[in-house]
């Protein structure tokens, strides 16, 4: 095995197009971080959230979702409001200007009728980006750009070690990450669209960001990994490539 970094950070994302959580600790299942993107936000007429193709939808990721209590909670400034409540409901609708429901996709498919949505993310399930991409990134964008890892929504965030450099995690797929117990298999590049560019969090909307990755990135930005074997990580472990 050869060490490559150490897991710099964890994130979360309750709701798909939303803003996630940052964590210490994440439990990994067969399906990648246990609670990421377990909900879809829908319009009146089940339509899925598109920021990437819709204008309608590109406030999104000016809300926030979390996991508090056993219950999925979304903010739009500092108040939180549970999901299935009609305050959550008005928040929303009032960043995104017209009804909207949230709901959580099908945990199982093919376990018989339900109208339950799909889930929207059905191949490689895990999201890993790393520190050395995200330096490669800034050099390739004009000045004042700026490259925040917040855009990119990965699950894990690598900081590299000392001569890693430039979109390093291309070279690992095909291969495994040992994560101390856990056995993550890279299996393909993460394909970007214009969501990256969208204004969010402090972050202004940067369609350069997006022209970089497409003219430099051969295919994406990140990697997308399944999960072979479960459990927990924490923020400091160390990470080898088998």
């Amino acid at each position: 095995m050869t060490r490559i970094g150490k897991i710099a950070s964890l994130w979360r994302y309750p709701v798909s197009s939303l803003r996630g959580e940052q964590l210490d600790e994440v439990r990994l299942d067969g399906q990648g971080v246990v609670g990421d993107r377990a909900w879809g936000l829908f319009d009146a007429t089940g339509a899925i959230a598109s920021p990437d193709n819709e204008k309608r939808w590109r406030p999104a990721p000016e809300l926030r979702s979390r996991s508090y209590g056993g219950e999925i909670e979304i903010a739009a400034g500092d108040e939180w409001f549970r999901i299935g409540t009609e305050e959550a409901a008005r928040a929303a609708e009032a960043v995104l200007g017209f009804p909207v429901k949230f709901q959580p996709y099908e945990a199982a498919a093919g376990e018989g009728p339900s109208t339950v949505p799909a889930p929207r993310y059905e191949r490689a399930n895990l999201h890993v980006l790393t520190t050395a991409s995200l330096r490669r990134l800034q050099e390739l964008v004009p000045e004042g750009v700026e490259i925040d890892v917040r855009r990119f929504r990965p699950n894990i965030l690598v900081e590299t070690e000392a001569g890693l450099d430039g979109f390093v995690e291309k070279e690992w797929i095909g291969r495994t990450l040992a994560i101390g117990d856990v056995r993550v298999a890279v299996s393909e590049p993460c394909a970007r669209c214009s969501f990256i560019a969208l204004a969010q969090a402090g972050l202004s909307f940067a369609p350069p960001v997006l022209h970089a990755i497409t003219r430099h990135g051969a295919g994406g930005f990140g990697i997308l990994a399944a999960v072979e074997a479960a459990g927990r990580l924490r923020v400091g472990d160390e990470i080898a490539l088998i």
